[in-house]
């Protein structure tokens, strides 16, 4: 049986966590974390190809479902920078950009980041595989392309910002992703990332249950040694590097071990019929909610882990060198 090596940096790699599953949308099949055993980067085994993932999110995630009057423009207003923080709200990418500059949004999903950098005073285009994002994007008039970044989409247009949140651990091939971006990049542009953090606190805690594993959805799970690496083969200079912990994330980890379907069951939480889990029937509801609510709200004890660098998400600025 052929080894998978690191996609990083090209060393063996070892299975980690086995049979893991999609306790989300109820993709079929176990998949396996395999860890490199030289920088500590982890993939998902086996990945799904190209086409595998368009299919993937087209099917199984609950944008297909979407209300499409419920999406304006008018409804994604720049927040305050105090509700940004106390919410751990700056994993969006988006909230980085200087207003009035020209960016690239990979990942742009239903487009709800365009619609803020417009609001922003900003020239916005978004990059997504879902087929679902495109009538959306198609009713608010967003500059909007069904696919890759290896497309090439926007052909003629270099970028300020380029930002991608949560969607480098999505990749097959994060080296080429980031060869793409640094191509659509001004000489003076940055590039925003977020992405989990797999050597977070939570992920120590819950291990095989952590929240982010999401399988088979997240191809990559990084910590900092593989992102550094990854940054040096890629020709970019981390500007900044920190954790943040969204509270809704928390709040979210609590929920899951609260409740999980069985392998192939669709979680109808995740497609926002269930408001509590159906186990929290033992629990007092009124106090779950309000327990639940205060943590996505004023979770101080995640700005202290994110302080300490053991937050669940990195956020990453860079510069081509």
């Amino acid at each position: 049986m052929k080894i998978l090596k690191c996609k990083i940096c090209q060393s063996n790699t070892t299975i980690w966590y086995k049979r893991i599953y999609d306790d989300r949308h109820g993709y079929p099949g176990y998949f396996n974390i395999r860890k490199c055993t030289k920088c500590g980067f982890s993939q998902t085994d086996p990945q799904l190809g190209k086409n595998k993932i368009i299919k993937l999110y087209s099917d199984y995630y609950p944008r297909k479902n979407i209300n499409l009057d419920s999406i304006k423009l008018k409804n994604y207003k720049v927040p305050k920078k105090d509700f940004l923080w106390r919410k751990g709200l700056g994993t969006g990418c988006h909230f980085w950009v200087k207003p009035k500059s020209k960016v690239l949004d990979i990942g742009s999903g239903v487009g709800y980041s365009l619609m803020y950098l417009k609001n922003n005073k900003c020239e916005a285009y978004g990059i997504d595989p879902d087929m679902n994002a495109l009538k959306v994007a198609k009713k608010n008039k967003l500059n909007f392309h069904q696919g890759f970044i290896e497309d090439n989409p926007f052909q003629g247009h270099n970028f300020d910002f380029i930002t991608a949140s949560q969607v480098l651990e999505h990749t097959n091939n994060p080296v080429e992703f980031l060869k793409n971006i640094k191509k659509r990049l001004k000489d003076d542009g940055k590039v925003i990332l977020s992405f989990p953090n797999a050597n977070s606190l939570t992920r120590k805690i819950f291990g095989k249950n952590w929240l982010h594993w999401h399988i088979p959805y997240h191809l990559n799970h990084f910590n900092s040694s593989s992102v550094k690496i990854l940054m040096q083969k890629t020709g970019f200079k981390i500007i900044k590097i920190k954790t943040i912990t969204p509270n809704l994330w928390t709040n979210l980890q609590i929920r899951r071990m609260m409740s999980r379907p069985k392998m192939g069951i669709r979680d109808s939480f995740w497609d926002g019929t269930t408001p509590i889990s159906p186990s929290a029937k033992k629990l007092n509801k009124k106090t779950v909610k309000r327990m639940l609510n205060f943590l996505e709200g004023h979770n101080y004890l995640n700005r202290f882990i994110d302080f300490l660098g053991f937050g669940e998400s990195f956020l990453i600025i860079l510069r081509g060198v």
